[in-house]
């Protein structure tokens, strides 16, 4: 069991990275000055994968919780409610996506400065997060 414990310990710190660092990349790419395409071209391929990361985390998130027999800790339920705003948030910034349409500048700028707001509350949230957790071990 503890090989297990170490070994997905491992795979969530590093998806916990992954999905810090695609936070960081999709700020600065919605920051480019883009026109309607290129912005929905580009969100639409990196918002899969953003998805894929958030999917691995809460998996190896229940694997740890399943191996360290269901005990929970304050620091497990901070992490469950970050994961499920960051969920939620971006939600929100799909549907605000899905509601852009062509030559609509105000909404396009509005869903940017969404966009950039997310980004960086997702950001900060995970380093929060990690910080907490690795000072309260």
């Amino acid at each position: 069991m503890g090989q297990l414990f170490n070994l997905t310990i491992g795979l969530h710190e590093a998806f916990v990275g992954i999905l810090l660092l695609f936070a960081i990349v999709n700020y600065f790419i919605i920051n480019d000055k883009l026109d309607f395409d290129a912005l929905h071209k580009r969100v639409k391929i990196i918002l899969p994968l953003y998805y894929l990361f958030l999917a691995m985390v809460i998996f190896t998130g229940l694997i740890l919780l399943g191996v360290s027999k269901f005990t929970i800790h304050h620091t497990v339920i901070l992490m469950i409610f970050v994961w499920f705003i960051i969920f939620f948030m971006t939600i929100r910034r799909y549907k605000k996506l899905k509601s852009l349409r062509r030559g609509d500048k105000r909404r396009m700028a509005r869903f940017v400065r969404f966009s950039k707001r997310k980004h960086l509350i997702d950001a900060s949230l995970i380093i929060v997060t990690m910080a907490l957790t690795y000072s309260l071990k």
